[in-house]
């Protein structure tokens, strides 16, 4: 198999998108994907009360409850697999695992993630969405402690294969552009390279000592700077198998923040947003938070990798 996709599986409807979102977006032939639950058999605080007395009676009703869940997930796995098997995977093709929690849900995923897999695919919400929202979900958990695959965030039921990259030119865009290559060239993706110039003055209160000529003559150097990445970028497309009429550049002009030039641009109905794991500017994105995390926070519609 040329893909090893990593699904992670919990029986809620936006486990069944990222299911579905595989389905669309990769070839049924050389895909294997292997659909991996994590499974909690008792909640934590049942554990600690389970010490009490009085709460030693109730242990056949979580027993109970245990089985139901496992019976939940086992149907979750089978609507999942029914789901690709619909997109044309052979039944070879699709593996199921359910695993009992050991370290942690993150942590496990992240161990399997390690036998072979060329991404690992979460929703980004789960069943629990108010844990979700205070505590920092899965999803955003697998970021940051996957750091050697990528990782595709699915929101929504996007169509998958018109394909937003966010490039800079860096290292890390260029490993972007070409897991993309790898893994969708025997496919009808299109890909935009999309790059963002931010103004002169883009800190605060700098703007005022430049004039409108100065800010011409910076974006036409941005411009002049990027054109060979850009030509870079797209020979490594060509050269996995994209056509050129599949390939395209983006150069938004004056944007103060490239996260949200991105993630504004994706609404033009990209269903997948591709991001390097670290940019040019890595000590600043570090201190003051990487725009791979913001486009992450901000595109909510689509499926965002992190690569």
């Amino acid at each position: 198999m040329e893909r090893k996709i990593l699904a992670a599986i919990d029986g809620s409807d936006q486990a069944m998108d990222a299911v579905r979102y595989i389905g669309r977006m990769f070839p049924v032939g050389n895909t294997e994907v292997v659909l991996l639950n994590i499974f909690i058999e008792v909640p934590e605080s049942f554990l600690d009360l389970s010490m009490e007395p009085a709460f030693r009676s109730r242990i056949t009703s979580i027993s109970m409850w245990s089985n139901q869940m496992r019976i939940n997930i086992e149907n979750s796995m089978s609507e999942a697999k029914k789901i690709l098997k619909d997109a044309g995977f052979p039944s070879k093709s699709v593996k199921t695992k359910i695993q009992t929690k050991n370290i942690g849900i993150a942590r496990d995923i992240l161990k399997e993630s390690r036998k072979g897999y060329s991404l690992v695919v979460a929703g980004r919400t789960g069943l629990s969405h108010i844990k979700d929202v205070i505590m920092g979900n899965i999803s955003t958990k697998l970021i940051g402690r996957i750091p050697e695959i990528p990782v595709a965030i699915i929101s929504g039921d996007p169509d998958a294969k018109k394909i937003l990259i966010g490039f800079d030119g860096s290292a890390g865009a260029m490993k972007a552009v070409r897991c993309i290559g790898r893994l969708t060239v025997d496919t009808d993706c299109k890909i935009t390279l999309c790059y963002v110039i931010r103004p002169m003055g883009f800190y605060h209160g700098i703007a005022k000592y430049f004039n409108p000529e100065e800010e011409e003559s910076w974006i036409a150097e941005n411009r002049e700077l990027i054109e060979p990445a850009f030509a870079l970028a797209e020979n490594s497309l060509k050269n996995e198998g994209f056509s050129s009429g599949r390939i395209s550049r983006e150069i938004l002009r004056k944007k103060t923040s490239r996260a949200a030039a991105i993630s504004h641009k994706a609404e033009e109905g990209y269903g997948t947003v591709v991001i390097g794991r670290r940019g040019l500017t890595a000590v600043e994105e570090f201190v003051m938070g990487r725009v791979s995390t913001k486009v992450l926070n901000m595109v909510t519609k689509s499926a965002v990798w992190i690569v």
